[in-house]
């Protein structure tokens, strides 16, 4: 099999980085989370497709608590989409379904459905940090029906697309705990920083 020629996504977000892979060292992901989309069902069998560097993550992927360049976890779920022709909406909703099957899982639910989305989102900056390195989510403020958060990072580390994966991300969390009509809105989204109003009921 070739490699896939039109990776459109991937080639935007790689062109727009200062050195491209190599861009942002500091910035980092955890393994876990390479993983669980190397695993999505909708990518098996399409690694053998993707250029070099993105086929050998998604066959011999990362171990869950290994820290790798985040910006190899952002370019291979572009890869990995375009590879398979998503189109923006249906990779945000196989983010949400992903995620959601994650807090789902035995290691997260309690936590999940215990805490209720208020107290869940109280603790959002040292969960961030638990999958992140190089970027931090902060809460801005608290209420019963809400929260606001900020999440900081390296300008370009992050475009448009990749803003809106992590509201998918925060309404997975939602659906996880039982919030009822979860909501996300991206209030702001400037050079190395993004505002989102998570709410529901």
């Amino acid at each position: 099999m070739q490699p896939v020629q039109q990776l459109a996504r991937l080639e935007a977000y790689l062109g727009s980085l200062p050195g491209g892979l190599n861009a942002f060292p500091e910035c980092q992901a955890k393994g876990v989370l390479v993983r669980m989309l190397a695993a999505e069902e909708a990518y098996l069998g399409i690694a053998a497709l993707l250029p070099p560097p993105f086929r050998a993550m998604v066959e011999e992927p990362p171990i869950g608590s290994e820290w790798m360049p985040e910006v190899h976890f952002e370019a291979l779920m572009y890869a990995l989409a375009d590879a398979v022709g998503q189109d923006d909406a249906t990779m945000l909703a196989h983010v949400r379904a992903r995620d959601r099957r994650m807090f789902e899982s035995p290691a997260y639910r309690i936590l999940m459905v215990a805490n209720g989305p208020a107290a869940l989102l109280r603790g959002a900056q040292m969960r961030w940090a638990n999958w992140h390195r190089g970027s931090t989510l902060e809460v801005e403020g608290i209420a019963d029906d809400g929260v606001r958060v900020a999440l900081r990072f390296p300008s370009g580390l992050f475009d448009g697309l990749q803003l809106r994966v992590f509201a998918e991300s925060f309404l997975a969390a939602l659906d996880a705990s039982q919030a009822r009509a979860p909501r996300v809105e991206i209030l702001a989204a400037d050079p190395g920083m993004a505002r989102y109003r998570v709410a529901w009921g």
